[in-house]
């Protein structure tokens, strides 16, 4: 029951109890006179005076009774009525307090009538504290993901600089003495500074995209067709490289909207990590594709190779920033591709994972809406 319902029937309680207290009062007042009457002996007529004193003690006796009798009726209905108020507000205190220490996790216990207000409160206090615990758990991950972060480009920025360093020193003091070192001493910094300045590079469109900045401009396109043509380019480079790249079953005509200039760096990205993680000198990767069979909405395509393949805990992780299955991947990458890809996909309205595959190798699973229309 609402507050306002209990206050009106509260309300209403004190009127009746009021009119059935006065007309106590007047019986009890009629009773006491017609005792007193005949406790004295009177019958008939009477002095007019002695039976105005008489009435009038008889009266004030009995608003005396009656002014005790409401006192106490009321103050047991407004000991209900305020426990009824100030119990939900001191929970909610509790509650406000606990939110104070940081404990987003409490929840506040209120067994009511949905109708009432304290109810609402209640409820709409634990999704506050709910938003509150999700927010922070989101934070302290951000946090973590920022020092994972900084630790990663430390790493990555700190070893080839290092690499520099030594090969100045060397050509410096006169290690590279003959010209043939020389010249392997400039090509290796060359190389060192290339890398140095792709990891930058990957670095820059990772923040712009996790902070939404970055340029988006979606088409419409044939998925299948799109990642034909998109490896067409650069199976001979990628075969140079040792990595065969075929295709499966992979049906046409089924039409995706998103970036297409982002959606080839996410192919070329998956390439990349297929061609340094394969585990013999000549890897393979098996591309598929199909119309989702879960509602039709989306369609998948699968990069499945035959290489290294990771941990099934490690999984989930593969696209944070940064992040390497094993401390072998240090040297083979920034760590920053997937985490790039998983950014895209997601801007498109799709999502990215992995699963290794039962043959050996890792598979890199793309959901991405389907667009009927060409909106």
């Amino acid at each position: 029951m609402t507050i306002k319902r209990r206050l009106f029937f509260s309300n209403i309680r004190m009127v009746l109890i009021t009119i059935g207290g006065l007309m106590f009062a007047l019986f009890g007042n009629a009773v006491v006179m017609r005792g007193i009457m005949i406790h004295h002996g009177f019958n008939g007529f009477m002095d007019i005076e002695a039976y105005r004193r008489l009435a009038g003690i008889a009266m004030l006796a009995s608003l005396a009774v009656f002014v005790v009798f409401f006192i106490i009726v009321n103050r047991i209905f407004s000991k209900r009525m305020t426990e009824k108020i100030t119990r939900p507000l001191e929970i909610l205190t509790a509650g406000v307090s606990r939110i104070r220490q940081n404990d987003f996790s409490f929840r506040i216990e209120y067994e009511q009538e949905s109708d009432d207000e304290f109810y609402q409160v209640c409820e709409a206090f634990n999704l506050m504290a709910g938003q509150l615990e999700a927010s922070t758990a989101q934070r302290l991950k951000d946090e973590a993901n920022r020092r994972e972060l900084l630790a990663g480009i430390s790493h990555d920025l700190r070893t080839p600089l290092t690499t520099i360093g030594g090969y100045l020193d060397g050509i410096e003091s006169g290690v590279a003495s003959t010209p043939e070192m020389r010249k392997k001493y400039f090509d290796t910094i060359k190389k060192t500074t290339a890398n140095m300045k792709h990891i930058i590079e990957q670095l820059f469109l990772f923040s712009k995209l996790d902070m939404d900045e970055f340029p988006f401009a979606p088409s419409r396109f044939d998925l299948t067709r799109a990642v034909f043509d998109i490896t067409e380019e650069l199976t001979q480079e990628y075969d140079r490289r040792g990595l065969e790249i075929i295709f499966g079953e992979c049906p046409e005509h089924i039409f995706v909207r998103a970036d297409l200039s982002h959606f080839r760096s996410v192919v070329v990205n998956i390439l990349e990590n297929s061609t340094k993680y394969k585990k013999k000198e000549r890897g393979k990767l098996e591309i598929s594709a199909i119309a989702d069979s879960r509602g039709g909405n989306f369609a998948e395509i699968t990069f499945a190779d035959n290489g290294t393949g990771v941990p099934s805990a490690a999984l989930p992780n593969l696209f944070n920033a940064f992040y390497r299955s094993d401390p072998s991947r240090h040297a083979k990458g920034s760590g920053l591709g997937l985490a790039i890809s998983a950014k895209i996909i997601e801007r498109s309205g799709g999502s990215i994972h992995a699963q290794n595959v039962s043959s050996g190798g890792l598979a890199i699973v793309i959901r991405l809406p389907i667009n009927r229309e060409g909106a």
